[in-house]
């Protein structure tokens, strides 16, 4: 079989059942691949380059890994950073602030090990750091949806993998952007009022469960789920936490978002166009 960075995981291992333990060796984020039933969840809707962003590790890692085990795959050598570039267009006040050694360090991994979300320790550090002062991130993957976010809030970044890990530097270089209202796209709302619009989407409306899946992972499978979606339907999630780094990628591509907070580990969306 010929495989590429877009070739599905679940067509690689519908392929050859191997494949499950060559790509869990490459990295202990690929094990819950393991588990019958988070495969099922993700590999129908993961590529090997979502795959490799997930884990920390290059396309041509997981690639190299199964040719090892008879697939067929055009392998090219992965080109090597200088020790600076940056996977974001990297600011030059944020370069310089780190180039001076004005940086506080925060080593998030911890955090999602222990199932929890960091955004918001992240944000209460960021709001104590004196100014000049850059904060670096040290995650297991590229924070892209936290870029996002405090891009809008007037945060400089660049982001660069060194030693198996990812660091990613923020730096408040402009006025924060004007929020826009929530209310033409986003509803905080009882679960009574979520289930009366999930009403009007019977024809249609798909359900995903994320709430035993680690970080980034319920983001990935929610995001491909949407991107299926047929023309006039609702996906209505299962989740522990309101999703603080989907939301951005929500409003920019155009879906609005129902959420009721039931309770702790127990949040509900419903997503459509």
């Amino acid at each position: 079989m010929k495989i590429d960075s877009q070739t599905k995981i679940s067509a690689i291992i519908k392929h050859k059942g191997a494949a499950i333990e060559a790509i869990a060796s490459i990295n202990p984020h690929f094990n819950k691949l393991r588990n019958p039933i988070l495969r099922r969840v993700l590999a129908p809707r993961v590529t090997v380059e979502d795959a490799a962003r997930i884990g920390g590790c290059s396309v041509q890692d997981i690639l190299e890994k199964l040719q090892g085990i008879g697939f067929e795959a055009d392998v090219q050598p992965a080109q090597k950073s200088a020790p600076e570039a940056p996977a974001y267009g990297a600011d030059d006040e944020v370069l310089a602030a780190v180039r001076a050694g004005r940086v506080q360090v925060l080593d998030v991994r911890p955090i999602l090990e222990g199932g929890a979300d960091p955004f918001q320790t992240i944000m209460g550090v960021l709001k104590t750091l004196p100014g000049g002062q850059a904060l670096e991130v040290v995650n297991s993957f590229e924070p892209t949806p936290l870029i996002k976010i405090l891009r809008k809030k007037g945060y400089g970044s660049f982001t660069r993998a060194e030693g198996g890990a990812v660091h990613t530097f923020f730096l408040k270089v402009a006025e924060a952007q004007e929020d826009k209202p929530d209310g033409n796209w986003l509803f905080r709302v009882s679960m009574d009022a979520l289930n009366a619009q999930k009403s009007t989407y019977a024809h249609c409306c798909r359900e995903l469960d994320v709430r035993d899946l680690e970080m980034p992972l319920p983001m990935v499978a929610i995001l491909n789920e949407l991107g299926d979606l047929p023309e006039g339907g609702a996906l209505f999630v299962h989740h522990k936490k309101t999703p603080q780094y989907l939301l951005p990628e929500l409003e920019e591509r155009g879906f609005k978002a129902w959420i009721a907070e039931l309770g702790e580990g127990d949040v509900k969306l419903l997503i459509h166009r």
